[in-house]
């Protein structure tokens, strides 16, 4: 409660002047550890507060504790708050590290009349009052000793502060400090001073300072790895105690004690990721749109343990040991008929999606007629190679509903599926032979954004059941959601002129990260139950990382990785989308 106010105000300070500290696809990954910073905004407040140097190096992934989002460094532990706002963890406090010994270190007890002497937010002056307490109560120098104190505490505040801020900036890393200056009652060499969330120590010989390793300390608790027999003592009745377990569901081994917690993948490193093959549910699938990085698709797969993806390209040739690829073949990238008869003969039973919203101005944009010519031609070379290939087509954009606020005058997907299988039928003289119904789900409102409402993707999948269950000839077919996730997640958007004069889309207001992740789940729930029973086998979800449409400035959607990078933890909803795929 002392620290909120001062945060946040000095947030207010820093957001207007400290830009992105590293590009989207410029992610810190450390070695020494195995981990990355590759949520931007916790990057951005690592980097700005000292880095390594204040906080240690990353030793987890991003990971859900208690209903917060977590990740866990050498020294510190940094809290994801309401918006995607990093704060620091009160790690010294229950349920976390409330404890005075850790393996040959004894920290201060709280001083009572330390609390009670310091400022309180509301009171007047706060700002100089606080200031002036930290000056007077956290010493570079202590009896003799130069333990430098002061020194670390003021490099956690951002370089460009002002001098007259910086003690509030640091605030939101240290808290106020809860001792004075403390030997170790058990080595006179060392000396503590204890703070809400951190300890500093400085040894005499030779003279150093920096701080105890608290993150480290509450990941031993967790893992049980290093943890020593005071600490584990002092913890018996911890919930967190020894609960790490990876091979179990939420990564825990007794999830009734942790209400709201994830620990899936928390203490895996990168470096570990691609060791493990996706073991998750195989209706979950992903598009991969980082195909210049093989190691992201890899990566994407293992951390969400999603078995399915596609990447928009016909090749087979590169799929991950473990996984399943769909091949995509559009007129664009449409290989000769020897080349799609040989890989179907290479790779039999596998799924192969023909075509991507034909009947989109800015997709495929083929006329019925072209379609079921260019459908005919790929799939008899297909079945040339592999009878048993899986037809999956034609991946309309929605069923029966019609852009708002769209130039232009698409077909609906009913409009241009009855136009196809006409002019198959007068092709052929029979159904087009399809085995799984593929279709994109979409809400596309540019009149009412955001684009949130699941209700959308669910009518059209109700519609395409209910005219397939019609046609005697594709009665029960399955039917596959191969796309499906958010077009513009922000309040609002305008319109940008470039110099070019090329005119693009451009957010206004918030980016609705609350609908978007309400949207997520309760597709996910929706899919498992009624687009169970309406024989919808498989969605796919876009995307990995996602890339902006040509038109918009911005990526609006979903992302499953932070970041392009092949060792890239997951976002929260990448989170949301492995816990359902792995349970």
């Amino acid at each position: 409660m002392w620290v909120a106010g001062a945060a946040a105000a000095v947030l207010v300070a820093l957001s207007a002047m400290s830009p992105t500290a590293a590009a989207q696809d410029d992610a810190l990954f450390f070695a020494e550890t195995g981990f990355g910073v590759w949520n931007p905004k916790l990057r951005t407040y690592f980097e700005s507060r000292g880095g390594a140097e204040t906080f240690g190096f990353p030793i987890s992934n991003v990971f859900t504790l208690y209903g917060f989002e977590v990740q866990l460094f050498q020294r510190q532990g940094v809290q994801i708050g309401p918006g995607g706002s990093p704060r620091g963890l009160d790690i010294l406090k229950s349920p976390y590290l409330d404890y005075r010994r850790f393996g040959g270190h004894t920290i201060p007890q709280v001083d009572d009349d330390l609390i009670a002497a310091a400022p309180t937010v509301r009171s007047p002056g706060y700002a100089e009052a606080a200031r002036a307490f930290i000056r007077a109560h956290v010493p570079d120098s202590w009896q003799g000793r130069d333990v430098g104190f002061l020194r670390q505490f003021l490099a956690a505040a951002p370089p460009e502060i002002p001098s007259h801020l910086r003690e509030l900036a640091a605030l939101e890393i240290w808290g106020f400090p809860l001792s004075r200056p403390t030997p170790d009652p058990a080595n006179a060499n060392f000396t503590y001073q204890r703070f809400q969330r951190g300890v500093m120590q400085h040894t005499a010989t030779p003279s150093a300072t920096d701080s105890l390793p608290l993150g480290d300390y509450l990941k031993s608790l967790i893992t049980g790895e290093r943890l020593s027999a005071n600490l584990a003592t002092a913890a018996a009745a911890n919930p967190l105690l020894r609960q790490y377990a990876p091979q179990l569901p939420l990564g825990t081994r007794r999830p009734s004690e942790l209400p709201e917690t994830d620990l899936t993948d928390a203490f895996l490193p990168a470096t570990n990721v691609a060791l493990r093959s996706p073991a998750g549910d195989s209706r979950y699938g992903v598009i991969a749109l980082r195909t210049h990085d093989s190691g992201s698709v890899r990566n994407v797969l293992d951390r969400t343990g999603a078995r399915s993806y596609l990447d928009y390209t016909s090749s087979l040739e590169d799929t991950p040991p473990g996984t399943e690829k769909m091949a995509v073949v559009r007129p664009s990238n449409e290989p000769s008929a020897a080349d799609l008869r040989a890989q179907a003969a290479r790779h039999p039973g596998a799924a192969w999606a023909i075509g991507n919203e034909p009947n989109t101005g800015l997709q495929d944009n083929l006329t019925p007629k072209a379609y079921a010519a260019f459908f005919d031609r790929v799939v008899t070379a297909i079945r040339a190679g592999d009878r048993s290939a899986r037809i999956v087509a034609p991946n309309t954009l929605n069923f029966d509903f019609r852009c708002r606020g769209c130039a232009g005058d698409d077909l609906t997907g009913r409009e241009w599926i009855d136009g196809f299988r006409a002019a198959y039928r007068d092709l052929r003289g029979t159904e087009p032979p399809i085995d799984i119904w593929g279709i994109h789900a979409y809400e596309i409102d540019w009149i009412d954004p955001p684009m949130t409402d699941a209700s959308v993707m669910e009518a059209q999948l109700e519609g395409l059941r209910a005219y397939l269950d019609a046609i005697q000839a594709h009665r029960n077919r399955p039917i596959w959601l191969t796309e499906f996730a958010i077009i513009w997640g922000f309040d609002d958007w305008r319109v940008n002129e470039t110099e070019d004069g090329e005119i693009l889309v451009a957010p206004a207001g918030r980016f609705r990260a609350d609908l978007v992740e309400q949207f997520l789940a309760h597709a996910l729930d929706w899919l498992e139950t009624r687009g169970q029973q309406l024989g919808v086998e498989r969605w796919f979800v876009f995307a990995d990382h996602g890339i902006p449409d040509p038109i918009f400035t911005t990526f609006a959607g979903i992302s499953l990785l932070e970041s392009p990078d092949a060792r890239s933890d997951l976002t929260r909803l990448g989170r949301i989308f492995r816990r359902r795929a792995m349970t």
